[in-house]
């Protein structure tokens, strides 16, 4: 009798853990092979990033016997509530809800001694018992290795992606083999590789050195035909920052910007799945002599071309307006464009874009609209970050 009702129980949560996923677009979770590589870090500055581009996110933090996700956020110590057997996540934007172990706890600094089975029941009521509501990105901080808890994310949320963060020694690489192996023998896709602490932001001249043998991320990468992501330095703003409750958009660095470069990646790898679009999206492509144009602000023409469904179905060809700062940004929005594929661009023509909610791909080469917009739409086309070096509106590279 009790092995009846507790099969009942458990498919009863299956149920509620499958609704809440069926409204979920994209659920990622953030691993690593060994910790101390900044995964944490990196979790949390992924779902403050996608929120503030207007996406609606849920930050899991399953790491339960080393929580850091409110500390990181600030919100160590506020405990959570429930109503109506729900509990209620922090609300720490209003596009951001937040859940960690932590806020259960009566004091922070308890620890948790939890054998497998009570935390693969923890992580279940994490999804089918927390009023999450819709979300477009569900991130969740897995703890290193592959124990327990990833092993759980992947046999319970289906459509998970990973995102292996790791630093650029040989012992984080060899950890992190270990961790795509672990993907592929779960069937769980890897969305890319983050290489972290890639070199060191002196505080004095804000420039970077590279400390350590850089690359291993990419090359690994490489080897296993995995999306390279990008890299993230060791930058002494981030661990005060870290320390404070605060996140890296409050800085005013090249990690903030290098993160940002992340993030739109992640973001085209799915270009199909646009934040409140359907299938149909608006490419704008800026064009001289009929193929893409490095300068983005003195182009001649742009490209528009829509696409329904996965396939190109109108394309048009429209002469902007004059150039000044800011004109050309807001002209491409106003044109109804969900994403624009550039050479380069300036810092605050970026901006605007995403101010405007249009995904920036920096990095295209030069070739005909046509043939861009269909690697584009087959995910071969990834930022491969902003040539540009002049800071202007709207100006672009200087070649």
């Amino acid at each position: 009798m009790s092995c009846n009702s507790s099969d009942q129980e458990f498919e009863l949560q299956s149920q509620k853990i499958n609704r809440f996923l069926e409204n979920v677009d994209h659920k990622l979770v953030v691993m690593s092979g060994k910790g101390g590589v900044g995964k944490s870090t990196v979790a949390t500055n992924l779902a403050v990033f996608l929120s503030k581009q207007g996406y609606k996110v849920g930050l899991l933090d399953v790491d339960v016997h080393g929580p850091s996700i409110a500390g990181l956020l600030g919100l160590t110590g506020l405990r959570m509530n429930t109503v109506n057997n729900q509990i209620q996540p922090y609300l720490y934007t209003e596009n951001l809800k937040v859940l960690s172990i932590q806020g259960l706890l009566e004091y922070p600094d308890d620890p948790l001694i939890w054998r497998g089975p009570v935390k693969i029941g923890i992580i279940r009521q994490f999804l089918a018992d927390v009023n999450w509501g819709p979300l477009d990105y569900l991130i969740i901080d897995s703890p290193p290795g592959t124990g327990d808890e990833p092993l759980t994310v992947a046999q319970t949320v289906t459509g998970c992606q990973a995102v292996i963060v790791t630093t650029p020694q040989e012992i984080a690489l060899a950890d992190v083999r270990k961790s795509i192996q672990f993907c592929q023998r779960v069937n769980m896709p890897i969305l890319g590789i983050i290489e972290n602490m890639s070199g060191f932001v002196c505080p004095g001249c804000g420039s970077l050195h590279a400390i350590f043998k850089s690359g291993g991320g990419e090359k690994t990468a490489s080897d296993w035909g995995i999306s390279f992501l990008g890299r993230l330095p060791i930058d002494p703003g981030v661990v005060t920052a870290g320390d404070a409750g605060q996140t890296m958009d409050s800085l005013a660095s090249h990690t903030k910007e290098e993160m940002q470069r992340i993030v739109d990646r992640i973001i085209h790898q799915r270009p199909n799945k646009q934040k409140g679009v359907d299938s149909t999206m608006k490419i704008a492509i800026p064009l001289a002599g009929g193929k893409l144009c490095a300068h983005f602000g003195h182009c001649e023409q742009f490209a528009i071309i829509t696409v329904s469904n996965g396939k190109i179905t109108n394309h048009e060809t429209l002469n902007p307006p004059p150039h000044a700062p800011g004109i050309i940004p807001n002209w491409v929005a106003d044109q109804g464009c969900t994403d624009i594929l550039v050479g380069g661009m300036g810092e605050a023509a970026q901006a605007i874009f995403r101010q405007r909610g249009i995904k920036v791909l920096c990095g295209a080469p030069s070739d005909t609209p046509e043939n861009l917009a269909a690697l584009y739409l087959r995910g071969e086309l990834t930022d491969a970050g902003n040539a540009c070096d002049h800071d202007h509106e709207g100006h672009s590279c200087h070649h």
